[in-house]
This record gives C-alpha cells, structure tokens and sequence, in this order.
C-alpha cells in the first residue's frame, strides 16, 4: 500500500493488549504472533508520502506511517472506527522494519505481529466493542450491477514472488486512488464495501449479495472524501475540473450499477485504553 499526496496517486490497502484481547487474536496463529527483529523509528521528514507495502515473505516494511494506520492494519478495522486515541496517533510517523521468522505467513498472521509489535514498542492495550453507528449498505441499484469480472493479467497474487520489471504492479484485492478517482483489482463485493468505508468515513457492509471478483473504476468529485488517508476532504476542496464530476453515490449507480444507502450497521469499535507515543527502543 503506497500513498502519495493529492495529486498522486494512493495505492492501497487487521503481550496484553487488554490480556483477553491478545489471547483471543493469537490463537488461530499458534506460536507464530510475534516477528523475530523488528526497529521501529520516528520519521521527521517534511514529506507527506506514505509507503505500505503489502508484506511478502515474512518481511513486513512500511515508511512514514501514523501510528493509527499501523492500529487500523493490525487489528483489521477503519481508522473511523478507533476510538479513545489523541490527535497525535494520526498525526505522527513512523518507519517500521520487521521480519518474522517464517516466510509462509499469512494476512492474519502479519496483522498478529504487528498487534505484538505495537503493545512492546508501544505499550498499546486496547478492547474490542461492537455496536450500532450510522453508516451505510451496499445494495444493487435499480436496472441490476454494471461490473467488470476481474482480469487477472491487471494484478499480481500476493503470494506470487515480484518480477523485479514489474515492481509497480497492483496487488490483486488492493484499490488505488487518483485525486478524483478510484480503481480496484480483483476485489469482491464485501472488499468493495470495505473500501468504500474508508473512503466514506463510514461503515459500510455489503447486502449486494453478488459473488465473484471484480475490476473497478470509478471517476467521481473527490469533495467530502477521503481519498489521501489523511481525513474527509473539505467540501470546497474539490478542483474546478473535478468539482462537475458527479458525487461517489452517483457515481456508483452510473458508472457500476450499485448504490449505497444509508442506515445503522454494527461496527466493530477498537478503544483505545493506553499508548505510548515514543517507541521503547529496538
């Protein structure tokens, strides 16, 4: 997951943590929860530019990355959807290096280490609620879906290794944004639902029920969105040459046949009851 500023393009993307909380995650992963060497470093530069990775043979190295992007990816929830947290957690960055002891991890497995890895370094204990918030569902709209079924020759595997020519290449179930755009490859309807959550500020579920995996192209006004992984964008915000494109609620009914409608969901909140803002030392 790489992100850039505005006018990039973002490519994208869940010890006690509350001592409950950390045996409940650890367990589907076995003996595997933490990595073997990890550094963790503040970054000062003036740079907006955000790199994430997906990890790949038990490395997992991201660069310039706030600490509430880190908490989003390990415990697999929307930074909306974090609570008790300080200004700071969004706005200060870290580098991270780590390495696992095995290379055959999976997405689970990386998100238990980096859970690990932010209650040593961070101090980080945290709980898990679910209950009901404003947010919306993801249902076909009127005259059936629009999508493409996914081309797989438009994505890469994750657990197929890089060609080197080819390190541009999109991961398969990733999105990637442009300052008025967004483009997925090969994700399903509940990782469209998910995406749009984060774009949205907003949880979103799927009740499309609609199968299979898709390419997705969307040109939309990028006012009142998050498409910098930065916050919700002013709704004056949008350039001139954006600011005619339609809303992302037309867009979806226009350009792919679906449509999102507003209701209560359950969504599952992380609190926040303690975290330390500098790193214990590598």
């Amino acid at each position: 997951m790489q992100l850039k500023s505005l006018t990039g393009t973002i490519i994208l993307f869940s010890t006690v943590i509350g001592a409950g909380l950390r045996a409940q995650d650890a367990v589907a992963a076995g003996e595997r929860v933490e990595f073997e060497v990890a550094t963790v470093r503040r970054n000062i530069s003036a740079t907006d530019s955000m790199r994430f990775p997906p990890p790949f043979n038990g490395q997992f190295a991201v660069a310039n990355v706030s600490l509430k992007v880190l908490i989003s990816y390990a415990f697999n929830v929307q930074g909306s959807d974090i609570a008790g947290d300080s200004d700071w957690i969004a706005s200060d960055k870290y580098d991270v290096t780590a390495k696992a002891a095995q290379a055959n991890l999976n997405l689970d497995e990386y998100r238990l280490m980096v859970q690990a890895l932010l209650a040593d370094r961070f101090k980080l204990a945290a709980r898990r609620e679910t209950k009901e918030r404003n947010g919306f569902v993801l249902v076909t709209a009127k005259g059936g879906p629009k999508l493409t079924e996914a081309n797989t020759q438009n994505c890469v595997e994750r657990a197929v290794p890089r060609d080197p020519g080819k390190s541009n290449a999109v991961t398969c179930g990733t999105f990637f944004t442009g300052p008025s755009s967004l483009d997925a490859r090969k994700i399903s309807m509940v990782q469209l639902a998910n995406t749009l959550s984060m774009v949205v500020g907003k949880p979103v579920l799927d009740k499309t029920e609609i199968v299979g995996s898709f390419d997705i192209h969307l040109e939309f006004s990028p006012a009142g969105m998050n498409l910098t992984g930065r916050g919700v964008l002013p709704l004056d915000a949008a350039p001139a040459d954006d600011s005619a494109k339609p809303s992302l609620f037309t867009a979806l009914q226009q350009q792919v046949g679906l449509r999102l409608e507003s209701e209560k969901v359950p969504a599952t909140i992380l609190v926040i009851d303690h975290v330390e803002r500098m790193p214990s030392e590598n």
